[in-house]
C-alpha cells in the first residue's frame, strides 16, 4: 500500500480505531471519513496532519475515481449514544463487481435499510459485528445475497465471533466465507470484471481463488 486516498473510521470503538492514528501518521490520507460521535482522539490528530475530516451520513450514491460509492447508514437524522450503530455503511460499485461494508452495524439498522429499499445484492460482503448474532438477519442476507462473505474476528476470541447461526445463516445462501481468525488478513482486489481473493495464511499447494 502506497496511497490512502479515503481512510473510513466506520465508529469510534477501540477495535475499530486504535490503530487509525498510525494510519494517518505514515499514509497521511486525502480525507478520514467519520459517522456520528467519531474519537475525539482521532479527530485531534487528524486535525495535527492537517488532513481533511469529512462527516458522512445516508446520501445518493456519488462517482469517485472510476467507482460508484454510496453511504447506505447512518440515516441523516440518526441521534444516538455512541455504539455499533453509528458504523458507516459503505456499497462500492467498481465495474461489475459490488462490495458492501458495514462495519459493525446491527439489525435495526439493517431492517431500516430494507425498509427504505437500499440494499441490493454485493458480490463481497464484509460480515457486520464481526459475525455476532445481532447482525446479518436472514432478510438482510436475502436482500444483498453475497457471493463472498469476510468476517473479520481475533482467534479464540472471548466473544465467541463469528457465531454459528450466522456461519449457517451464510452456508445456506451458498457465500465463500473467509475469516481472518482462520485465514489471517484478507485482500480483495477488482479490475472491474473479476475479484481476486487473497489471504496471508498459506496453504500449501492450494493456488489463490479467482472468483469471475
Amino acid at each position: 500500500i502506497r496511497r490512502i486516498d479515503i481512510l473510513v473510521a466506520t465508529h469510534a470503538h477501540q477495535d475499530h480505531t486504535g490503530g487509525l492514528p498510525a494510519l494517518l501518521e505514515n499514509f497521511h490520507p486525502r480525507q478520514l471519513w467519520v459517522g456520528p460521535n467519531p474519537s475525539d482522539q482521532l479527530l485531534s490528530r487528524a486535525a495535527e496532519l492537517k488532513i481533511p475530516v469529512i462527516s458522512q451520513r445516508a446520501s445518493p450514491a456519488f462517482d469517485y475515481a472510476g467507482a460508484r460509492i454510496e453511504v447506505l447508514s447512518p440515516p441523516a437524522d440518526y441521534l444516538a449514544k455512541p455504539g455499533n450503530n453509528d458504523s458507516l455503511a459503505l456499497r462500492i460499485v467498481y465495474g461489475e463487481n459490488s462490495f458492501l461494508l458495514t462495519g459493525d452495524m446491527e439489525s435495526p439498522m439493517e431492517r431500516r435499510l430494507l425498509a427504505d429499499g437500499r440494499l441490493a445484492h454485493a458480490d463481497v460482503l464484509k460480515v457486520g459485528h464481526h459475525g455476532s448474532k445481532t447482525s446479518t438477519s436472514p432478510a438482510f442476507i436475502e436482500a444483498v445475497s453475497p457471493s463472498v462473505a469476510i468476517i473479520s474476528a481475533g482467534f479464540e476470541n472471548s466473544f465467541g465471533h463469528p457465531h454459528r447461526d450466522i456461519l449457517a445463516r451464510l452456508a445456506e445462501r451458498h457465500a465463500a466465507i473467509l475469516r481472518t481468525d482462520h485465514d489471517g488478513l484478507v485482500t480483495v482486489r477488482s479490475d472491474g470484471h473479476k475479484l481476486w481473493l487473497d489471504s496471508m495464511l498459506w496453504h500449501p499447494g492450494k493456488p489463490a481463488d479467482i472468483f469471475n
